[in-house]
């Protein structure tokens, strides 16, 4: 990590202490409604799909919680996530004047939950990724990305989430976030996420498998075999490193 992303992450952490006290009052006020929150959003985060009607059931419950004066960690982290959901559903629906309410809706959110939660690390990828989706340069905000890394390094389901647009942009990173990235694509692996590490290799990942795969050698062998397999079924026959070669058979 530079010497800027040091800087940050010791800034962050003053910050947080200092406003510890506010948060535990915040906490248990609203405490149900920020159970019920924060539920959705850990069921979001871990992949459960959400049809767009009960999560726009939400909006009142969302406004509410934009307007509490008081910081709530568990809520408002959460409100950022389901944002984001709501965001992904617009752009998903092809409703471009939706997706921009809904990317305005959720730069805020995303703003007010660092400035309470800033040691949340998917909270500084979002704002990362929200400064590109409005034609920011990836350059320009690199010191997000070693953020998001510095605090959720290991997170198996942000790591899902992050690998693939950082990976997607892996030949223009400084040598610092590529070590990141790597290191994120075999913490997966290792962490039995094999499904979706097939998938982001398979897709943003591909340009660089060979520094992707090399790094697989400190993995668990059964993990390494079921990837190979899971590649191999798909129709990409790739070396990993400690798996012998086998005969191309896609439906084995």
């Amino acid at each position: 990590m530079n010497r800027l992303a040091n800087v940050l992450l010791r800034s962050v952490l003053i910050t947080a202490a200092l406003a510890s006290a506010s948060w535990s009052i915040a906490y248990f006020a609203n405490a149900d409604q920020a159970i019920q929150l924060d539920d959705i959003a850990n069921r979001i985060m871990s992949g459960d799909a959400f049809q767009q009607k009960p999560l726009a059931s939400l909006a009142a419950v969302l406004d509410a919680a934009d307007k509490r004066s008081l910081c709530n960690p568990r809520e408002i982290r959460a409100v950022a996530i389901i944002r984001l959901r709501q965001y992904e559903e617009a752009v998903s629906a092809a409703d471009l004047r939706l997706a921009e309410g809904q990317l305005k809706v959720l730069r805020t959110a995303t703003d007010r939950a660092l400035s309470c939660v800033p040691t949340e690390g998917f909270l500084w990828f979002i704002r990362y990724w929200i400064a590109l989706s409005h034609g920011g340069s990836a350059a320009e905000h690199f010191h997000e990305l070693r953020m998001s890394y510095a605090l959720s390094p290991f997170e198996g389901w942000v790591a899902v989430r992050r690998s693939p647009y950082v990976l997607a942009i892996y030949e223009t990173l400084p040598p610092d976030l590529k070590e990141q990235a790597r290191q994120e694509f075999v913490a997966m692996v290792n962490s039995a996420f094999v499904e979706e590490a097939t998938r982001i290799l398979e897709g943003p990942g591909w340009l660089a498998r060979k520094e992707l795969l090399a790094g697989l050698s400190n993995v668990r062998l059964d993990l390494r075999m079921q990837f190979d397999k899971r590649l191999r079924t798909d129709g990409f026959n790739v070396e990993i490193p400690g798996v012998a070669p086998t005969e191309f058979r896609p439906w084995q």
